[in-house]
């Protein structure tokens, strides 16, 4: 494999580059153009593969814990899943794009030496949401189990690409992930009231991961709520530094400067990747040793990764990103099963990384009202369902939708005046919406509405520019294709 990727790596530079009268230079810089263009093309396939790679510096941070990182974030040690007690804050600003529908699980897997296991829940009220979403090193996902599929309650061996033996009689079934990095995350629906929530977290309890070797017979407590109650920091980050500026520390996990070091020990660690991804691999490989063996190379491939990042993050936005849905709204079709759309893949990972399986969630989002404008927090908006056309969702599956409001950082408010962040149908089960004769209108503005029927119905944004999601879980085909259209959002003329 070595001398392989040697060979490629001389063919990046022409045979007589140094003929007389300069006439290699036009080869010298044809080739130069090519490995550029390429080393662009490979920033968006690796870049979130490298973003996951760097999540697992968790494994150090949560070695022999339990708690919470900073706090706030559900963390844990390798092979093991942490789980949060509550919704993720609003005032967070280290996860973009949270939902403020379900309680969250994370975890990452090691699966180099040994296999996982992977426990659903037996103890789960009719109609209750639930699900465990499994990716790969790339973010693609590989596995997702929950109420939506119907899947069983037991235990699941979750192996790598290198993994050959017996699946022990107690388990359901073997779940394969193409790469040695896995991440696993849980999640539990939770409405607003308490004994929703305390649901939620009975059944969170019961699903996570943790290392085969620690396998005992029978069903495990994950011991989630407990944990919560302690937070552990990383060196050099206090509660008080979070509470003075909750960006202190907020990590970058993919750092253009050094792009190609981090993407040589990601693929290190995963010389294996899914069919679809082994072409792209191999010219990464080939591109990162090009970096480390030639000086004058790793001058225009840094080069290159600064230009592709600036790139990227301009295109990565909720006013750029997807595909025309109907009334303004946009949306990836193929998200979390990304194939060969590479690009979409990252501009995903940049703005709300780790999405589910379009199958088991559909996203849809915007930056603009129905004339084209940034949305902002000084105008006043309405949304109307018409009459007895709310989302159609898959409720005997746990299905819910949500419209969730975030700044133009993709982060929740976290002053909302009313302490809403989202609404939908954890407010209409509860009864907290105004509906007139089936029609379901909702108001979106900085400033509180003065109609008491408006300010029921009323999603706070802040003072300036926002941006918007609409999630709906265990869609139905209605959604799914396209068939059922979500309401446009207009700017009130005041």
């Amino acid at each position: 494999m070595a001398s392989d990727l040697m060979d490629i790596v001389r063919g990046f530079t022409p045979a007589h580059a140094d003929l007389a009268r300069s006439a290699g230079i036009p080869a010298l810089l044809a080739d130069e153009d090519y490995v550029e263009a390429l080393a662009r093309v490979v920033y968006y396939w690796a870049y979130p593969g490298v973003d996951t790679f760097g999540r697992t510096s968790m494994w150090e941070l949560m070695d022999g814990k339990a708690g919470l990182q900073l706090g706030i974030l559900p963390g844990a040690p390798k092979n093991f899943t942490g789980g949060l007690a509550d919704y993720l804050s609003p005032a967070q600003r280290w996860v973009v794009s949270p939902n403020n529908d379900t309680i969250y699980g994370a975890g990452f897997a090691d699966l180099t030496e040994d296999a996982a296991v992977i426990q659903t829940p037996t103890d789960v009220a009719a109609g209750h949401y639930w699900t465990i979403q499994i990716v790969d090193v790339l973010t693609n996902v590989v596995h997702q189990l929950g109420s939506a599929s119907g899947t069983p309650g037991g235990k699941f061996l979750l192996v790598g690409p290198g993994w050959s033996g017996n699946v022990p009689k107690e388990f359901r079934g073997l779940l394969r992930v193409p790469t040695n990095v896995a991440g696993v995350f849980p999640r539990s629906y939770a409405a607003h009231s308490e004994e929703s929530q305390r649901q939620a977290r009975v059944v969170l309890d019961q699903i996570g991961m943790y290392p085969l070797a620690e396998n005992r017979p029978g069903q495990r407590s994950f011991g989630y709520e407990d944990a919560a109650k302690t937070a552990i920091f990383p060196p050099g980050i206090t509660a008080e530094m979070l509470a003075a500026d909750p960006d202190a520390g907020r990590p970058q996990w993919v750092k253009p400067e050094s792009f190609w070091s981090d993407l040589g020990r990601m693929l290190d660690f995963n010389p294996r990747m899914s069919d679809a991804d082994i072409p792209m691999a191999d010219q990464a490989r080939a591109l990162v040793a090009l970096h480390r063996s030639d000086a004058a190379y790793r001058a225009l491939l840094d080069h290159a990764a600064l230009r592709a990042d600036v790139a990227l993050h301009q295109a990565a936005t909720y006013t750029q990103v997807g595909q025309d849905a109907g009334n303004g709204w946009q949306r990836q079709p193929g998200a979390g099963r990304w194939r060969s759309d590479w690009f979409g893949r990252a501009l995903a990972a940049v703005i709300y990384i780790y999405v589910n399986d379009f199958h088991e969630a559909v996203y849809l989002i915007r930056g603009t009202d129905s004339d084209g404008s940034l949305l902002n927090g000084r105008e006043h908006y309405t949304m109307t369902f018409a009459r007895n056309d709310l989302p159609p969702v898959d409720r005997s599956r746990g299905g819910f939708w949500s419209l969730t409001m975030y700044d133009k950082d993709a982060f929740m408010l976290a002053d909302s005046p009313s302490g809403r962040v989202n609404i939908g149908t954890v407010d209409l089960d509860a009864g907290d919406l105004e509906i007139h004769d089936g029609t379901l209108t909702l108001y979106l503005s900085h400033d509180e509405p003065d109609d008491p029927a408006a300010r029921a119905n009323w999603l706070p944004a802040p003072d300036g520019q926002f941006c918007l999601i609409i999630r709906a879980y265990v869609p139905t085909s209605a959604i799914l294709d396209n068939t059922y259209q979500f309401p446009d959002v207009i700017r009130s003329m005041q």
